[in-house]
């Protein structure tokens, strides 16, 4: 029997996200996998991807379930089990927040799209910044032509 709880994932400060929850399945020997729809995952080429899919007698853990053992539901961390965003702690919100363009603050050169600075170096041109974005950096002004944010 197949088991599934709630997890909840924090954005890092000064990210002003909401907590995020995702569901995490706990797949016993009866799981199935299945090859996920072209349509609605997109193409894969030649590689063939397989997906693992819960059993029939899925289950919710009760022993996970917040508001059954008593703690308070509005604050999930009263139970322990903080868990952090990647998509923040790699630098995917502060990406977002600069509208997907930012000028590094190391640096000081524009046109970054990665979570981290391509550009060359001024004094060494064979070797690229690799500065993580970060609150000091700003978004890149050539991307606000237009009125692109």
């Amino acid at each position: 029997m197949c088991t599934y709880y709630y997890l909840h994932y924090h954005h890092l400060a000064p990210c002003a996200r909401d907590v995020e929850y995702t569901i995490h399945y706990c797949y016993c020997a009866n799981s199935i996998s299945v090859t996920p729809d072209a349509n609605v995952f997109g193409s894969t080429g030649d590689v063939e991807q397989w997906v693992q899919q819960p059993c029939e007698a899925l289950t919710y853990a009760a022993e996970y379930d917040l508001v059954d053992s008593g703690l308070d539901h509005s604050n999930p961390c009263a139970g322990g089990g903080c868990l952090i965003s990647q998509q923040c702690s790699s630098g995917g919100c502060r990406l977002q927040d600069l509208g997907g363009s930012w000028t590094c603050c190391q640096c000081n050169r524009g046109g970054n799209t990665f979570r981290w600075c391509v550009q060359p170096m001024k004094k060494i041109p064979d070797a690229l910044c690799y500065h993580a974005v970060c609150q000091n950096c700003r978004p890149d002004s050539s991307s606000l032509v237009g009125g692109h944010a």
